[in-house]
């Protein structure tokens, strides 16, 4: 386990100290807010490794925390909830909240969600970062793909003979064969 930023929003002083002392405990750092106006906002600035926030946050609820958190991409959010019904659970599920604890919040339940959510955001965000990457290579390969079919098809060339014009241009002009695709779409264009 690491260190890691924490920003935990509870309206609840005793609730608050209690899970900040636990955190503390355990190496992390933590930032504090009260209300959900003051959490977004700490969330922002300071880009936390988690959010862990209480379901009855004064101005801004838990589940609006959650819903921006999410939007803007920032960071896992665990909701805290006094009562579990099929409202909260069907409420979460829209957000990227992976996990909730339930209040009084135990000790080793918290530290241990504390980690369990943490370990995964981490491997989503890869498995996000790596499904881009790949939709970027995709659509360069097409470019490549159609860029090639004009050479083809204006200079009376093979597949491999277009191919190889694009990389020599590529190589003589140390430029991605995906900006040379760029190049010869834009001077084949009608």
């Amino acid at each position: 386990m690491g260190q890691w930023r924490i920003v935990l929003a509870d309206s609840s002083d005793l609730s608050r100290q209690f899970i900040k002392n636990v955190l503390l405990a355990n190496g992390h750092l933590v930032y504090e807010a009260r209300d959900g106006g003051s959490a977004i906002r700490l969330c922002r600035a300071l880009a936390p490794d988690l959010v862990i926030a209480d379901l009855n946050l004064a101005n801004i609820n838990g589940y609006e925390v959650g819903r921006i958190i999410n939007e803007d991409d920032i960071a896992p959010v665990i909701l805290m909830t006094s009562t579990l019904q099929r409202d909260f659970l069907d409420e979460i599920r829209k957000y990227s909240v992976f996990s909730y604890l339930l209040k009084p919040v135990d000790r080793g339940v918290l530290l241990s969600t504390v980690e369990f959510v943490i370990e995964n955001y981490k491997k989503f965000r890869n498995m996000k970062e790596e499904i881009q990457k790949l939709k970027h290579e995709l659509e360069a390969r097409k470019k490549i793909e159609k860029a090639k079919g004009y050479i083809m098809k204006a200079k009376g060339l093979s597949e491999d003979e277009a191919y190889k014009i694009m990389r020599k241009m590529s190589m003589d002009l140390s430029i991605p064969m995906e900006i040379i695709a760029e190049m010869i779409l834009q001077e084949y264009k009608e």
